[in-house]
C-alpha cells in the first residue's frame, strides 16, 4: 500500500508541483520535484531518477540474500496498431502481468506462479510507454529484472515462457537475457521504466483520454516488487 500527496510549490515561472510517495510496508518517503516550464514540452518532467532509487535501494537492503545470483532481464512488449488499439487498456497490460507471475492455468501440471517461482527468487516490474515514430501507436512494454539461483534460464526458459506468454497473448513479443551475476551496477544500467510518447501525435489520441492520463501517470510509476523483494526482511 503506498500513499501520494501533491505539493504546490511557489513559483512564478516555471510552475512546479512536487509528489510525494510514501511506502506504507517501508515508511520510506520521497520527495519528487517536477517543472513544466516555460511552456509545455513533450518530456515535461524533469526529475525521473527516483524511481531507479528506489528500485536500487530495495535490492541493496537485501543484498546479503541476493550476491552471488544470477540476474536476467524478461520483457514483453505490446505493439498497438490500428487493429487491435479499441481492445486495449492499462488494465489489460496489468492482468497481462498478473497472469504471468500469479496465473494458476496449467500445462504439463505446472501453473505459471509455479513456474515463475520455482526458476526466480525475487525481483521487480516496471512499465515503458515508447512510440518510435511520428503518427504512429506506442509500444508498452512489461520489464522485469529477476535474479535466480540456477544459471542459463535464458536458455532453459526460453521456449516455455515463450509458448507460455502466446496463449496469454499472441501478439506480445517476449525476450529473456542474462544480465550476469548482480552488482548494482549491472542492476542499475538495465532498468527500463521510460515514458516517451508526443502528446501531440494524433494516432495517440485514439487510445482515449483515460489510457493518455495513464500513460502520463506512467511516468509516476510504483515499481512491483516481487518474491523475495516484494517485503523486506526485518
Amino acid at each position: 500500500m503506498r500513499l501520494v500527496f501533491y505539493k504546490l510549490t511557489h513559483s512564478i515561472t516555471p510552475f512546479r508541483f512536487s509528489v510525494i510517495f510514501i511506502d506504507m510496508e517501508t515508511l520510506e518517503k520521497i520527495e519528487v520535484y517536477y517543472s513544466l516550464g516555460n511552456e509545455n514540452t513533450d518530456y515535461d518532467l524533469v526529475d525521473k531518477n527516483h524511481i531507479r532509487d528506489l528500485i536500487i535501494d530495495r535490492f541493496e537492503k537485501q543484498k546479503s540474500t541476493i550476491e552471488g545470483k544470477y540476474l536476467y532481464s524478461l520483457k514483453l512488449e505490446l505493439k498497438i496498431t490500428r487493429l487491435n488499439y479499441q481492445m486495449f487498456s492499462m488494465e489489460k497490460l496489468q492482468d497481462i502481468s498478473r497472469k504471468l507471475t500469479n496465473g494458476m492455468s496449467s500445462f504439463g501440471g505446472v501453473s505459471y506462479r509455479k513456474l515463475f517461482n520455482d526458476n526466480f527468487l525475487g525481483g521487480v516490474r516496471t512499465i515503458s510507454v515508447v512510440d518510435d515514430e511520428f503518427n504512429d501507436y506506442p509500444t508498452f512494454s512489461l520489464n522485469y529484472l529477476v535474479y535466480s539461483h540456477i544459471d542459463n534460464l535464458d536458455i532453459r526458459l526460453l521456449k516455455p515462457l515463450t509458448f507460455r506468454i502466446k496463449m496469454i497473448d499472441p501478439k506480445i513479443t517476449f525476450s529473456i537475457n542474462y544480465i550476469g551475476k548482480y552488482t548494482p551496477e549491472l542492476l542499475s544500467s538495465n532498468i527500463d521504466y521510460r515514458t516517451e510518447v508526443d502528446y501531440n501525435n494524433p494516432v495517440l489520441k485514439k487510445l482515449g483520454e483515460e489510457t493518455i492520463d495513464e500513460i502520463f501517470n506512467n511516468q509516476f510509476q510504483r515499481p512491483r516488487f516481487i518474491g523475495g523483494l516484494y517485503k523486506l526482511k526485518p
